[in-house]
């Protein structure tokens, strides 16, 4: 899974408030035109990136409260930006003041948390079963993509009065790779498509048009005219891991994987009573421990009170 080395100037940040006491007058930086005392020095980093290290320190600490991390995962997942990087790597953790150690023990070891805490709470056991059994078929199929629910009816009565699939696909569909070619797709296999489309596709029957799919795209109308075996599947055990990881890596490409994660993290740290004495930090705690939920609820109330 390719990644991008994300935060690390607040890994960065992470050592810079924890090699510190605060309260302490002595100096950290000494000069001609004045010293910084670590007290300085704390209260600045506090003030400039106290909030979102905090955050991620009560996020590591409460996803290690479930889940554990090995060195050897943690090996395993610098391993891959090693090969993402190769020599690029070390330049850019030098340049946010960061070594491989460091880097492990305040970036990726949260990242491994943050795999689990999805894998296990995100990620349903019907919809890895799902997509077991999906891959172990390959479709061939075409599709026509307009954009509202009404054209795709419409394109549908044409089909089903006479008018062939691919002069309709000419004619209507937005998609143009495959609008030219009759809306041909070609043989796909799960996960090619966007959900909605996948879905609606495996559970064709074959050469029968599909009622009017919605997706991020448009409406889709669909029809699948050849099946067949996947060879080399292994058994659902062998399989499962791997059909893990590649619906994180999809489920972490959009929005709604960050946002599933938030409010996991907020769930767990609302849970361990996080608290704080200090008064600046208190927002940084309270959004930590608000989930999505919480904020519906929140603005619904809101907007209750306007009204009355």
């Amino acid at each position: 899974m390719k990644k991008t080395v994300l935060s690390l100037t607040l890994a960065a940040s992470v050592l810079a408030l924890g090699a510190c006491s605060g309260g302490d007058s002595k100096a950290i930086v000494t000069s001609k035109v004045g010293d910084i005392s670590v007290e300085q020095f704390n209260e600045t980093a506090k003030t400039l990136a106290g909030s979102a290290v905090l955050q991620q320190l009560v996020a590591e600490k409460v996803l290690a409260s479930k889940y554990d991390v090995t060195d050897k995962e943690i090996q395993a997942r610098y391993d891959d930006y090693a090969s993402q990087y190769g020599d690029g790597l070390k330049d850019m953790l030098a340049q946010s003041g960061l070594n491989e150690e460091s880097f492990k023990n305040n970036y990726l070891r949260l990242e491994v948390l943050q795999d689990k805490a999805l894998k296990d709470q995100a990620i349903k056991e019907e919809d890895v079963k799902k997509h077991y059994e999906q891959m172990k078929t390959e479709l061939n199929g075409r599709h026509i993509l307009v954009a509202d629910e009404k054209t795709a009816n419409e394109v549908i009565a044409k089909i089903k009065g006479g008018a062939s699939f691919a002069d309709v696909a000419k004619e209507y569909s937005t998609d143009t790779g495959s609008a030219e070619k009759g809306g041909e797709l070609g043989w796909f296999s799960v996960g090619a498509m966007v959900d909605e489309f996948n879905d609606a596709a495996y559970a064709l029957p074959l050469n029968t048009l599909s009622e009017p799919v919605q997706s991020s795209f448009g409406y889709h109308v669909i029809e699948i005219t050849e099946k067949r075996d996947v060879k080399d599947v292994g058994s659902f055990k062998d399989e499962e891991e791997n059909i893990r990881t590649t619906m994180l890596a999809k489920l972490m490409n959009t929005g709604e994987g960050q946002q599933i994660l938030k409010d996991i993290v907020a769930k767990m740290a609302k849970d361990a009573d996080i608290k704080t004495s200090d008064k600046d930090l208190k927002p940084a705690i309270e959004a930590i421990t608000t989930t999505s939920e919480d904020q519906a609820k929140a603005a619904e109330e809101k907007d209750q009170d306007t009204k009355k």
